[in-house]
């Protein structure tokens, strides 16, 4: 039998049943392969999505986390201030025990920085120490206005032991040597003076201490403590000055020459105990008369509390 060229060419029906099998099963794996581009894709996109909504969720948690920090510290701020700002005659015990609460708060608030609650400690450390100055202050005005009465004696007395007892919680809290001098120059005019008057060395000695008084901090009520010594060197626009006396709130510049210079207005300076070692710092002016330019940190823990520290380093005790 022959067979034709036509009939050699025709497939067998097995070939092409197996054909329409690999096409199928080379759809069916590359829809399959589609659909796992697709759900990579949409993978990736739903991790980017995660990866974007948790850093905005870190990124508000922080911020969150930064404005309960501000506030904290701001009311901080403002409670120190409160108490450097009470009267002279009250007793400070009360206003300290507040003090020393808030910090013992602040040690269990994790929403503070270590060094927060480090500037916090020493910032209520000072406040404290000035209060109890200023009370003894008052205190000896007391024992001496009583001095001249002699039906007073008794209630002088008082006064002073009251007096001492402050003073030795003063000193405890880092009183310096021009505080000590003071109130041992008040306790001598308050010795010498009788209700018949006051003798010419009391005298001599008030005049004396009133003028050193003034001439350090004239006009003025101290929330910290201030230092004369050491200056520290202080450039504005380029120029170097001294202090004439500072604290960890502020400071002092004479003989500024700048005139156009007016209260209110803030500067960006360098401070420092030298010139080799200088911190940027942003204050404003408070006071500027006869060329006596006062000037008020802009920061809760400004850089000044780095100076202090820097002087502690030192072996270096302001005063």
């Amino acid at each position: 039998m022959t067979t034709t060229v036509k009939e050699r060419a025709q497939p067998k029906p097995d070939d092409a049943k197996a054909e329409a099998q690999r096409a199928a099963e080379d759809a069916k794996a590359e829809a399959r392969a589609q659909a796992a581009e697709e759900a990579k894709a949409k993978a990736a996109a739903e991790a980017k999505a995660k990866a974007a909504a948790a850093k905005e969720k870190a990124r508000a948690e922080k911020e969150a986390k930064e404005e309960k920090r501000r506030q904290w510290i701001e009311r901080s701020e403002q409670e120190i201030a409160a108490a450097g700002a009470i009267e002279p005659g009250r007793d400070p015990e009360s206003v300290a025990k507040q003090l020393d609460a808030m910090v013992e708060r602040a040690q269990q608030a994790e929403i503070l920085e270590p060094h927060d609650k480090s500037n916090l400690r020493e910032q209520v450390h000072l406040a404290k120490r000035g209060m109890y100055e200023r009370h003894v202050d008052h205190l000896l005005d007391c024992a001496m206005a009583a001095s001249h009465d002699r039906n007073r004696e008794k209630e002088r007395n008082e006064i002073l032991k009251v007096a001492q007892a402050r003073f030795a919680i003063a000193m405890k809290l880092g009183s310096g040597s021009d505080i000590r001098e003071s109130v041992r120059y008040r306790l001598g005019i308050i010795r010498e003076t009788s209700a018949a008057g006051i003798s010419q060395k009391a005298k001599e000695d008030a005049e004396r201490e009133a003028q050193r008084k003034q001439a350090a901090y004239p006009n003025e009520r101290r929330v910290f403590a201030r230092w004369t010594d050491p200056q520290l060197a202080v450039v504005i626009g380029g120029r170097t000055y001294a202090t004439a006396n500072w604290s960890l709130g502020g400071l002092l510049i004479e003989a500024f020459p700048d005139e156009a210079r007016k209260v209110g207005e803030e500067l960006e300076i360098k401070i420092g105990l030298d010139a080799a070692r200088l911190y940027p710092e942003r204050v404003e002016i408070v006071r500027f008369e006869e060329k006596r330019l006062a000037l008020k940190s802009r920061r809760f823990a400004s850089v000044l509390l780095q100076i202090k520290r820097d002087c502690d380093a030192a072996g270096m005790e302001p005063a």
